[in-house]
């Protein structure tokens, strides 16, 4: 393996940084859980627009690892089966790197699933409202009586 010390040290920060990232993306997943709760949706609003930078930020890392895999002569192998093209010293590094990033993603994961749950039981709560008004009277400008019926773009993707 194409084993360069400078390209090695930018990788490994390469994989800092993405540690580092996922890490406030998981508090990110947590404030956009609080904003629910709390029916903040300007605040929400703005957590999903931060979470557009982040997630950018990651396209550019990620191109950057890349880049850096390729110099290293580790072109389209994943990280696991990188640490076993490097010599001790260099093993020692990544292992922990690994390691770390591997419990992050997890954490990540089900930070993020969690919040999936959370939306799809609003959605459910929202539904549920929503077929509980289908069928009451209304009023129109005229004093007449219509019929309503909810608006059904308030659906759960999941069941």
């Amino acid at each position: 393996m194409n084993n360069k010390a400078d390209d090695f040290d930018i990788f490994c920060k390469l994989i800092e940084e993405t540690i580092t990232l996922f890490d406030e993306l998981l508090g990110l997943e947590l404030k956009k859980v609080d904003a629910m709760s709390e029916n903040d949706v300007t605040l929400l609003d703005q957590y999903m627009n931060d979470e557009q930078v982040y997630l950018l930020q990651m396209r550019g890392i990620d191109y950057k690892r890349e880049k850096m895999q390729e110099q290293l002569g580790a072109s389209g192998l994943t990280f696991r089966q990188m640490i076993d093209q490097f010599e001790a010293p260099e093993k020692e590094r990544l292992i922990p790197l690994y390691e770390k990033l591997s419990s992050k993603a997890a954490e990540l994961k089900e930070a993020i699933s969690n919040t999936k749950r959370f939306i799809n039981l609003h959605l459910n709560s929202i539904s549920a409202l929503l077929e509980k008004l289908e069928g009451q009277s209304t009023y129109n400008k005229s004093g007449e009586k219509e019929q309503t019926s909810p608006p059904t773009r308030f659906t759960p993707t999941k069941a």
